[in-house]
């Protein structure tokens, strides 16, 4: 999955968002880091040209057009998100100070469905 992230965003992109992951990420709040992670996931989504059935850029695609509704292309965002914490040392699955399990995935999955979502405008 990385290796077609990598890919999509262009190789400069790339290691420049790695760069600041592994600056800032491991010791970032899940709830920030999730936020800067979508916004690459967005650029990736602006970068597609075609896909394939069960691609990442399907997947991109799928939830951008019905964010809720889409187990399967959830699972693919999540084992990306997986791979890139796992690429600069940061882990995704967490626990919380009162003892629930989250991740920076799920969070991520979250900013990248709700990314126009602006009750205020409405």
């Amino acid at each position: 999955m990385l290796k077609t992230f990598k890919q999509l965003i262009g190789k400069k992109d790339y290691e420049v968002f790695l760069k600041l992951l592994r600056e800032i990420g491991p010791d970032s709040r899940t709830h920030r880091i999730s936020v800067l992670i979508a916004g690459m996931l967005r650029y990736a989504l602006h970068q597609i040209t075609d896909y394939e059935v069960g691609s990442l850029e399907e997947a991109l695609i799928v939830i951008d057009e019905d964010p809720y509704s889409n187990k399967n292309e959830e699972e693919v965002i999540l084992e990306l998100v997986d791979e890139i914490c796992e690429e600069v040392g940061m882990r995704n699955h967490r626990i919380s100070s009162r003892g629930v399990e989250y991740s920076i995935g799920e969070n991520v999955l979250e900013e990248y469905r709700k990314w126009h979502f602006m009750p205020w405008e409405d």
